[in-house]
């Protein structure tokens, strides 16, 4: 039986081309790589390397074994990854969503249904929040759309649109919606953590200038205290309503709106259907 930090040594010295690169990526001396590669070499019963007097390269065995040597890493890498994974979804449940206000409105549900317990969650949107979802990272998630053929099931949820809240001496007053374009030029307020609404602002509205706030008290305090205009949502002004001193503004843009659902592992839809006929319940009784 080989053992795997052999293989992860074969593959590091495979990836980075010499005993010194590897060794100082591994963070272990040259001398002590050197003994390993010696070692694998014995316990394989094969040469893998031409060493000459101040080189030494892989050979066509050697070759063939680092690649082999990488998919075993990876393979236990995944092992260790899913076997944490699950040991962890018995005792709490991580939730990945795209945007904060669907977390906030869902977290009364969760906690109904997992209140005993560890309940966390991560704002994470597109591939990572999929893959997340696919490899059990995250027991549920929210996204922006169901995606076929993903291995996940979908419940659709809630919606949300995009407003701007600007002061009453605002160019833009008196309109009843705005566009994207309409913005051009502006200088806008952007809490930072905010998930994808923040790569959309930053997509369709590429001559708006943004002030970036990474503090959510310092973002509504500026919203407070100051003329720049700023971003909110249909949910978040019906929640907290419509600040002092400002008008609130729909975004009249397909990209401006859109339609959460709730996710989970196809293997896992029955482990929370009552979470999600939760779900169901509260979108019929809205």
């Amino acid at each position: 039986m080989i053992e795997i930090y052999l293989l992860e040594q074969l593959a590091a010295f495979a990836q980075y081309g010499t005993l010194s690169k590897a060794a100082e990526e591994l963070h272990i001396s040259q001398p002590a790589l050197s003994r390993s590669m010696k070692k694998l070499e014995e316990d394989l019963g094969v040469k893998l390397f031409v060493r000459e007097s101040k080189k030494i390269s892989l050979n066509e065995t050697g070759q063939l074994a680092a690649a082999l040597a990488q998919s075993q890493v990876n393979q236990n890498k995944e092992m260790v990854s899913r076997v944490i994974a699950f040991d962890r979804s018995l005792h709490s449940i991580r939730i990945g969503a795209c945007a904060p206000q669907p977390m906030t409105d869902l977290m009364p549900i969760l906690q109904d249904h997992f209140g005993d317990m560890t309940i966390s969650s991560d704002l994470v949107y597109g591939e990572k929040l999929l893959s997340g979802m696919q490899n059990g990272a995250y027991q549920i998630g929210i996204v922006r759309a169901p995606i076929e053929n993903s291995g996940l099931f979908f419940q659709r949820y809630t919606t949300e649109h995009l407003y701007i809240v600007v002061p009453h001496n605002h160019r833009l007053v008196g309109k009843e919606s705005v566009k994207f374009s309409d913005l051009a030029g502006e200088k806008f307020l952007l809490y930072q953590h905010i998930g994808f609404w923040k790569s959309v602002c930053e997509e369709f509205m590429a001559e708006t200038t943004f002030l970036i706030q990474p503090d959510r008290e310092t973002f509504a305090d500026l919203v407070m205290n100051t003329d720049y205009p700023a971003f909110s949502s249909d949910v978040i002004l019906k929640a907290s309503g419509t600040p002092n001193g400002r008008i609130a503004i729909p975004i009249d843009e397909e990209k401006a709106r859109y339609t959460f659902y709730i996710a989970c592992r196809n293997e896992d839809k029955r482990k929370y259907a009552a979470f999600f006929n939760s779900v169901r319940s509260e979108i019929i009784n809205r």
